[in-house]
């Protein structure tokens, strides 16, 4: 997606949240992050603090990533990713490596919303397209799970969120990306393959 087609889309602030506990531990890149999202809540020693009860345009939240994976590198993107159950909102029927994976779509629409409106309901179940999704398509008789992605956030990002959803229930959860079916690599897609 290109920064024009961020028009209108937000982010909740409890997703935001993730990005700073991830990197936490680079005090000059939390800062730059907290200016390139333009936060200006701050806290009582007046540092700039993320609220995770506003939602931050998605115009200014999407270079974040560029700078961490031009600071950080892949790896942290996939600390980012990894961190985001810890801190989003999440769908509440969350009870295994299954309906683990299979939320994350409905978790990626819970956290963002398009001019002001949540873009899903879980009460009637609706979602709004504009974002893209994270499908997921279990392999019968196996101990695996494939989710092809075509939303809008970084693959070394997926592959850290889905790793870490995967490996709360079965830690010893393995993910693998055929680096050649990759959007990267200008596939339309990424897929993504969860075994255990």
């Amino acid at each position: 997606m290109t920064p024009h087609s961020y028009r209108g889309l937000s982010v909740s602030g409890s997703s935001t949240i993730s990005i700073i506990d991830a990197v936490k531990g680079f005090s000059v890149l939390v800062e730059e992050l907290m200016s390139t999202m333009k936060i200006t809540t701050r806290n009582s020693e007046g540092k700039p603090v993320v609220d995770p009860a506003a939602w931050y345009p998605l115009e200014d939240y999407m270079p974040v990533y560029k700078k961490i994976e031009s600071l950080l590198g892949g790896r942290g993107l996939e600390k980012v990713g990894s961190t985001i159950p810890q801190f989003a909102d999440m769908p509440a029927n969350i009870r295994d490596i299954h309906s683990a994976l299979a939320s994350i779509d409905v978790a990626y629409h819970m956290n963002h919303r398009l001019d002001g409106k949540p873009m899903f309901n879980p009460a009637t179940g609706e979602m709004v397209e504009g974002i893209g999704h994270v499908g997921y398509q279990p392999v019968d008789g196996k101990n695996e799970i494939h989710l092809v992605c075509d939303d809008m956030y970084p693959c070394r990002f997926n592959i850290g969120l889905i790793r870490g959803m995967a490996q709360r229930f079965q830690p010893q959860a393995e993910l693998t990306h055929d680096p050649q079916k990759c959007r990267l690599k200008g596939a339309a897609t990424c897929t993504y393959v969860v075994t255990w």
